[in-house]
């Protein structure tokens, strides 16, 4: 039984996905729960652009290469699909990095945008900017963005710990409205009395698929959650002694 479950689970998340493929090649829409961290980015980047007002995107302190680099890797692959929209709005975000391997990604990110709309030119370098590598010192820095300079939304999406909050509560102090999306226990404790749309664990790296909306990446989100179900069934009947 134990060889076997892991084949049953891979089994079952499989169908779920070719079922949503089918059905969007039929032109139906995957539907899947709401999750307004990333649902309404796009929306915002929208009022962003008619405000004249950019986002400021907070991507934390995770270093590609260590064991943060799968959060700071969902985080820039979700500014990078916004990024077209906003670089044809005019408005492209400011961007926060806490970490030295961040920064050059975050600049290829719009370096690519403004390339691809044949204006490379256009590409502001101070787009992104790095912050440093203390925590504390990160936040205080973001803070300081958010209290003093004209910034329509807050999206903060990566790796942080308590010192989140300190972000998050500037951004409330002038009415900033805000997306969080954060991975740690200790990050999510600090965050969740937030005023602000909040992606929890995993979710966070669902990002770019929900951002993006095509359905072979909705699909998978779709398999994922029937996973997820199963699983936590699975364990529910072990702890009842049923299985």
């Amino acid at each position: 039984m134990t060889l076997v479950l892991p084949w049953l689970l891979i089994v079952i998340a499989i169908l779920p996905l070719l079922w949503t493929v089918i059905r969007a090649r039929r032109g139906r829409t995957p539907s899947l729960r709401s999750l307004p961290a990333f649902d309404e980015l796009p929306a915002q980047l929208g009022h962003s652009a008619e405000s004249g007002a950019p986002l400021l995107f907070t991507l934390g302190l995770g270093a590609v290469g260590g064991d943060r680099t799968l959060t700071s890797i969902a985080a820039l692959e979700t500014m990078d699909e916004l990024a077209d929209a906003a670089v044809a709005y005019g408005t492209p975000p400011v961007v926060a990095v806490g970490d030295p391997t961040l920064l050059p990604l975050a600049e290829d990110v719009f370096r690519r945008a403004w390339t691809q709309r044949g204006t490379p030119e256009r590409y502001d370098p101070s787009t992104v900017r790095f912050i440093g590598v203390q925590p504390a010192v990160y936040a205080a820095g973001v803070a300081d963005i958010l209290g003093h300079e004209r910034i329509h939304g807050h999206v903060l999406i990566g790796s942080l710990d308590e010192e989140a909050a300190l972000t998050t509560h500037a951004a409330e102090g002038r009415g900033i409205p805000q997306s969080v999306a954060a991975d740690r226990l200790s990050a999510l404790g600090a965050l969740y009395p937030a005023d602000a749309h909040l992606a929890v664990g995993e979710e966070l790296y669902a990002g770019p698929a929900r951002v993006a909306g095509l359905p072979r990446y909705l699909g998978s989100l779709r398999a994922q959650d029937v996973l997820r179900l199963l699983i936590v069934a699975l364990i529910f009947l072990k702890a009842l002694g049923v299985w």
